[in-house]
This record gives structure tokens, C-alpha cells and sequence, in this order.
């Protein structure tokens, strides 16, 4: 009889991740993955969706369609898989210190929404860990699967895998459609604004970069102005940020 963590379409089904998410993740990188994914979908029984104002965040996988065109459909796939099983599980690896919710994933994108500016702090932290553990991981894979590539083309693949993420953090008001579907002008707002990053530490506008200034030196990171944009709504371009570690 299989257990619980060898069943991978159960899991899924019961997760709610999209069909593959785990089946091309190793055993026993998948039990921690599932364990936490477990704890976020419990936590997020337990909470109440209400109105109001929250952190939100975009973590969008880096250089994806030029995977897919060089490796195809099918591994980049996986990649998506991968990265988003990351970014799920990452919550469920740190002590939260207020409520969050993964909302829903788009793409090669994922959207998260944050009480705590502290908890998107550890948890873009925990996410950077996981998809490097992750990219290890794919060594495995390809040494199994892509084993009749030339060494110097099975390299290649494995670096082009690498799983990096840009990540921006935004502040606003959070409506909730049916208690489940994120929907304001804010959650609007940081999609637009997300095409203004190109790095992969966590970005953020003028309006979390204002609240974070006081927590900067005991979070031992420091403000780098990235760029001006326009934010829909707004009359006058706004200044935008990453927040890196000392």
C-alpha cells in the first residue's frame, strides 16, 4: 500500500496544486514540500478572508519562456512546477507572526498576500533557500533523464533550470471575490509595477519602503532606489526599491 506521500495525484487533488506539481520532485525532497504545503492550506481553514489593508506580493520565476523555447514545453513545465511548490512551501517553513494566504498562481507567476512586512522578509529569505535546494535537485534529474546528452549540453540544461525568482512587495487595500479571488486596484497596481524589476532581490514601492524604514536596521537590510514608475491611480510616478541584506 502506498503512503501518504507516494500518492502524488491524491496529494495533489488534495493540495489543490495543479495536476504534476510533485511528480517530478524526488521522494524525499517531497515530503518536506508536502508537510509544509499542509500546514499553509490548514492555516488557511482556520483564517477568515476580510477586506483590508495588506502586504502584496508577486514572486515571478526568472527567464522562463527562453527555457521553454530552448528545452521545450515539458521541462519547463516542471520548472514552473517546481518554482511554485517553492514558493508554497516556503510559507509553511517560517514562524509566521501574523496571517497570510497564497492566493493563486498565473503563469510562471505566483501571488501571495501578507499581514507582516517581517513575514514577507523571511519568507523571500526561505524562498531564495528553497529554490536553490530545488536547482540541486534538478542535477538528479537530469543526470537520469537527459543521461544521453553530451556532458557539455546536460550542463548547459542544468544552468539554464536554475530556479530564480523576482519578488516585489506592494501595500494597499485587499478586497476578496467569493472569500477566495484577490481584487482591488492595488493587487492591479502590482502587477504593472512587477515589470519594473529585474533583479532577484525583493523589490517594493514607495509605500512598503516607507513603512519598512524603521524596521531596516534590527532586519539588517538597506534600501536601494531602483526605479521611477507609474502607478495606475496615482498622478505622479513613484519611486520604487529593492530591500537588500547588509
Amino acid at each position: 500500500m502506498n503512503s501518504f506521500y507516494d500518492d502524488v495525484d491524491a496529494l495533489e487533488r488534495f493540495l489543490k496544486l495543479p495536476s504534476g506539481s510533485l511528480n517530478n520532485i524526488p521522494f524525499y525532497a517531497r515530503k518536506p514540500a508536502v508537510d509544509a504545503i499542509v500546514k499553509v492550506k490548514e492555516m488557511e481553514g482556520k483564517s477568515l478572508f476580510r477586506p483590508g489593508l495588506y502586504y502584496i506580493v508577486i514572486a515571478d520565476l526568472c527567464a522562463n519562456t527562453a527555457f521553454n523555447v530552448a528545452y521545450g514545453d515539458q521541462e519547463g513545465d516542471v520548472r514552473t512546477q517546481w518554482f511554485h511548490t517553492a514558493v508554497i512551501e516556503s510559507i509553511g517553513e517560517i514562524n509566521l507572526r501574523n496571517y497570510v494566504a497564497f492566493s493563486k498562481t498565473i503563469g510562471d507567476a505566483s501571488l501571495l498576500i501578507f499581514s507582516s512586512l517581517l513575514d514577507v522578509f523571511d519568507w523571500s529569505d526561505r524562498l531564495t533557500e528553497n529554490l536553490d535546494a530545488l536547482s540541486e535537485e534538478y542535477i538528479e534529474r537530469a543526470d537520469s533523464e537527459f543521461a544521453h546528452l553530451p556532458d557539455q549540453e546536460r550542463q548547459a540544461l542544468i544552468a539554464a533550470f536554475k530556479l530564480r525568482a523576482r519578488r516585489l512587495v506592494h501595500l494597499g487595500e485587499v478586497a476578496y471575490k467569493e472569500e477566495l479571488d484577490p481584487l482591488s486596484l492595488a493587487v492591479s497596481q502590482t502587477f504593472k509595477v512587477e515589470k519594473a524589476f529585474s533583479e532577484t532581490d525583493l523589490g517594493c514601492t514607495q509605500a512598503v519602503a516607507d513603512v519598512a524604514k524603521p524596521k531596516l536596521l534590527e532586519q539588517r537590510r538597506i534600501l536601494v532606489e531602483n526605479k521611477l514608475v507609474e502607478i495606475p491611480g496615482m498622478q505622479t510616478k513613484s519611486m520604487t526599491y529593492y530591500l537588500r541584506h547588509m
